[in-house]
């Protein structure tokens, strides 16, 4: 089902992206994710703003259908995380390309400085009171080896 719920987010990116006139020049499938390399035409802001919020859109719409098919489950949970996680204001995720469109680089840095130390906190929260979530520490480690990389 996670991997139903990611190939449809990129389909909605795709769908907008070639409704505006652009088209994949790469797709990727990796550990990480899906990565789509858009071809050399320039989307204006609002074009590119909009083929950035359409995946995580997919995600929350397929949320709500689940939500209102069956009352949620494990189907809507998946999509719920899926759209908030891409949503998060880092480099790698639609949130920080979003992020990125709309201000300067500073305020940029400034989100994402602020995220990485709240998650970093709450990762030592966690060993503190033995709770650590596996998922949440793979997903921080993802987060700041990404900032570190890309």
């Amino acid at each position: 089902m996670t991997l139903v719920s990611c190939a449809l987010h990129e389909l909605g990116h795709l769908v907008l992206m070639t409704a505006f006139g652009s088209s994949p020049q790469e797709i990727v499938v990796y550990g990480g994710g899906i990565r789509i390399t858009p071809d050399n035409k320039q989307l204006s802001k609002y074009h590119e703003l909009a083929v950035l919020f359409a995946g995580p859109a997919v995600n929350f719409m397929l949320c709500l259908l689940s939500y209102m098919a069956n009352g949620g489950g494990f189907f809507c949970q998946v999509n719920f995380l899926l759209g908030v996680l891409n949503l998060l204001p880092f480099c790698y995720f639609d949130g920080g390309r979003i992020l990125a469109l709309l201000t300067n680089g500073k305020v940029c840095e400034f989100f994402r400085a602020v995220f990485i130390l709240l998650s970093a906190v709450a990762m030592i929260h966690m060993i503190l009171h033995g709770t650590v979530s596996i998922s949440f520490a793979a997903t921080f480690c993802f987060i700041v080896l990404s900032e570190v990389i890309y």
